[in-house]
């Protein structure tokens, strides 16, 4: 899912995207247009979008260490890790862009833990990203310092600001999911029972600054880890901190407001929660059960009566309110 980043008038939009497979990167694209505001209020959606999302540059992030990190562009003058340029390597624009994989391992990208969803904070523009899950990292592959844990079969939440007018970024880890039992190097968020979670997927922000986080451990996920066992994939809520500072040695890790993390929602068996809807008022959440203990896929009938004691789960959206229709909290 692809988040934007907050809008200023005269400067260009940054759009995020993850590539959602084990050792994959995250994207941004910066528009070659600045923002008009009037854009907001025009019928013609389709212009509008083309308009920031046809002409742009492409970059891939870089991690470090210390805290930092680097948009590297995917343009045919950046050098690779061998003194070769995209253009030497990959030949034209085009070329570079159909093999953007093969473009972030060439630049030295940082290959990460399955990246998901990204949203944006609305009031200070941090970039907030799951990263689900990765059990292929491993001694062979290594880590590094975004995603610092072997197999990672719990996944976190990464999140960054970047700095204005420049392709640098500072950075944190906001999460490890976990299961509250685990040791002190795999529960690095001091989780508990009442937070716990692993397979962060669904990602949202509402207008109040409240992150919404939704989970997706699958059948296989639900049998590697503990969490899936002990509670089914979940909605959880926090109004997020501040950025942590990285002291050099290790990445920088939220440590803020980690028990302010609260579990709001439980789906039923085996179904993922994902999708994200409030109307202004915040009265009513509207989320989506998917899957249900069908996945994979339960049976080629109808989704009617199999039997007269047995019918086949069925995905559906389903929506949230207070009894005494005031906003949703946490």
């Amino acid at each position: 899912m692809r988040a934007y980043s907050k809008p200023e008038a005269g400067k260009p939009l940054a759009f995020y995207s993850g590539d959602d497979s084990r050792f994959e990167y995250v994207y941004r694209f910066v528009s070659e247009a600045n923002w008009d505001p009037k854009d907001a209020q025009r019928t013609d959606r389709l212009a509008v979008g083309a308009k920031y999302l046809d002409k742009g540059t492409l970059y891939v992030a870089r991690f470090n260490e210390d805290g930092s990190g680097e948009w590297l562009a995917l343009t045919g003058t950046t050098v690779g890790k061998n003194g070769r340029t995209l253009a030497q390597e990959f030949g034209s624009l085009d070329a570079i862009l159909i093999n953007t994989r093969g473009a972030a391992d060439f630049v030295g990208a940082t290959p990460m833990d399955r990246p998901e969803w990204t949203a944006t904070h609305p009031s200070n523009g941090d970039i907030y990203l799951t990263l689900t899950n990765n059990t292929s990292r491993n001694a062979s592959t290594g880590t590094n310092p975004a995603n610092p844990r072997l197999n990672n079969v719990n996944g976190h939440v990464i999140r960054w600001h970047d700095e204005a007018d420049s392709n640098k970024f500072k950075w944190d880890i906001f999460v490890f999911g976990s299961d509250a039992g685990a040791d002190a190097d795999t529960n690095l968020s001091g989780l508990t029972d009442l937070n716990q979670l692993a397979s962060p997927d669904g990602l949202a922000f509402d207008s109040r600054g409240i992150l919404w986080i939704q989970t997706d451990n699958g059948i296989d996920g639900g049998r590697k880890n503990n969490v899936a066992r002990a509670t089914n994939d979940q909605m959880l809520a926090v109004i997020p901190g501040a950025l942590a500072d990285s002291t050099g040695t290790g990445p920088a890790i939220n440590a803020a407001n980690q028990a302010e993390l609260r579990r709001f929602f439980v789906g039923p068996n085996e179904a993922e929660i994902t999708g994200f809807a409030m109307t202004p008022d915040h009265t009513s959440l509207f989320l989506n059960i998917q899957h249900p203990s069908n996945w994979p896929a339960y049976d080629t009938q109808d989704a009617t009566v199999v039997s007269m004691n047995t019918v086949r789960p069925r995905s559906s959206t389903v929506v949230i309110q207070r009894t005494d229709g005031k906003p949703i909290a946490v």
